[in-house]
């Protein structure tokens, strides 16, 4: 089997739900050793979140865990108890990197700050997750996916249908798309971190806050903004293309017809109809002008096509047009099949998992997701390397530290 791309290095992940989680992953299906801690009692609460098989929940089962925690080992440890603060103290002193994402201030009220780290391990790279970041003035806010997406810009400029003034309201993507952003985002940077200590033997200290993550994805709104004073996605009211979906005979495409090229070939896959061949379509200008009327008359035409027709035909002919897909059409889609951009994976409790594979493809070291751990799957392998007994780790059972 090939090596990974990462299986030299060494990472403790003491992170809950997303943004930890998700950072963590990107390094275990790499081939990095990715020991994630997780609460005595219950673990990670994603252990508790759905779905679950035939919907019956199980802290072993939940495919929300099951996607975040992939090929890492679990053990279960609280480090406010002396003996567990002991133990991580121990554990840190040979990884690489620390990944956690509670709130700021936690870890430090422990004694496990990046200063009392940094004085067990020089070389370690500690990467801390938060909503609003390890400093400012909404570093102590409570934060959530929701609510750094709703700050990002992004959920207000996400385009509405244009004749619903109902519709006129900030949206918000589903899933945890802030989150999910902070994640990569901090892993993007550990990776950096790593090159620097390579050539210079330091590690240092990563503030990774998902809010700023989400909002620098908005860089064209901010360059407009400061042109007109407006957001851009709100623009389109005057900007003649179509910047909400728009509904044909079985979906919803997206299509812009704003240059010429475009609009001959919205018009051609149309079949050219009648009402459509108006000299006052005819240039970028007059659609823009007779923009109201137009938008109609295109919504009257494309429900008379399939979803499917219209795209693969506009893209025939170089037309910018995309499908608004459900999720069984995008999980079942066999483009996504040809990229292997899922994985199955068994599960000894779960059964067989079909879940999202890495981001990217690489030739020389592609990423080999494995199973999510059980709870405290690793505790005998990991204590074990600490030094810790059979009688001692009973004790510790015991008394609720690991």
């Amino acid at each position: 089997m090939n090596a990974r791309a990462l299986d030299d290095l060494k990472v403790v992940e003491y992170a809950e739900m997303v943004s930890g989680p998700f950072c963590g992953k990107m390094f275990a299906d790499m081939g990095a050793e990715v020991i994630k801690l997780e609460r005595p009692e219950g673990g990670d609460p994603a252990r508790l979140l759905p779905p679950f098989p035939d919907d019956r929940p199980h802290p072993e089962k939940s495919g929300f865990f099951a996607y975040l925690n992939t090929s890492k080992k679990s053990l279960t440890l609280d480090p406010s108890r002396p003996r567990g603060n002991e133990l991580f103290r121990q554990l840190i002193t040979n990884v690489d990197l620390l990944i956690e994402n509670h709130r700021p201030g936690f870890i430090a009220g422990l004694g496990l700050g990046y200063e009392a780290l940094r004085a067990l391990n020089p070389r370690l790279i500690v990467v801390s997750i938060s909503p609003f970041g390890q400093a400012g003035p909404y570093r102590d806010w409570n934060g959530s996916d929701l609510i750094e997406w709703a700050m990002s810009l992004t959920g207000y400029n996400t385009p509405t249908l244009v004749d619903d003034e109902e519709r006129e309201n900030p949206l918000r993507a589903p899933g945890h798309a802030a989150e999910t952003m902070g994640g990569a985002n901090a892993a993007a940077a550990a990776m950096m971190a790593l090159f620097h200590r390579d050539l210079t033997g330091e590690g240092q200290w990563i503030d990774a806050p998902c809010w700023q993550a989400t909002v620098n994805t908005a860089k064209i709104e901010m360059a407009v903004w400061s042109y007109v004073g407006m957001p851009y996605s709100r623009l389109r009211k005057n900007v003649s293309v179509g910047l909400e979906p728009l509904p044909c005979r079985d979906g919803y495409v997206y299509v812009l017809w704003a240059a010429d090229t475009h609009w001959k070939a919205l018009q051609q896959i149309l079949g050219n109809p009648e009402i459509l061949a108006n000299e006052l379509f005819d240039t970028l200008a007059g659609r823009h002008q007779n923009d109201d009327v137009l938008r109609s008359l295109i919504r009257a035409e494309l429900a008379k096509f399939d979803m499917e027709y219209l795209v693969n035909e506009g893209q025939k002919l170089g037309l910018t047009i995309g499908p608004v897909y459900t999720v069984a059409q995008a999980a079942n889609h066999p483009h996504l099949a040809a990229r292997e951009a899922f994985v199955e994976i068994d599960h000894p409790m779960a059964g067989r998992l079909r879940l999202p594979h890495h981001l990217v493809s690489m030739t020389g070291t592609p990423p080999r997701p494995r199973r999510p751990p059980l709870l405290g799957e690793h505790n005998n392998e990991i204590l074990a390397r600490l030094g810790v007994s059979n009688a001692e780790r009973s004790q510790l059972r015991a008394a609720g530290v690991i």
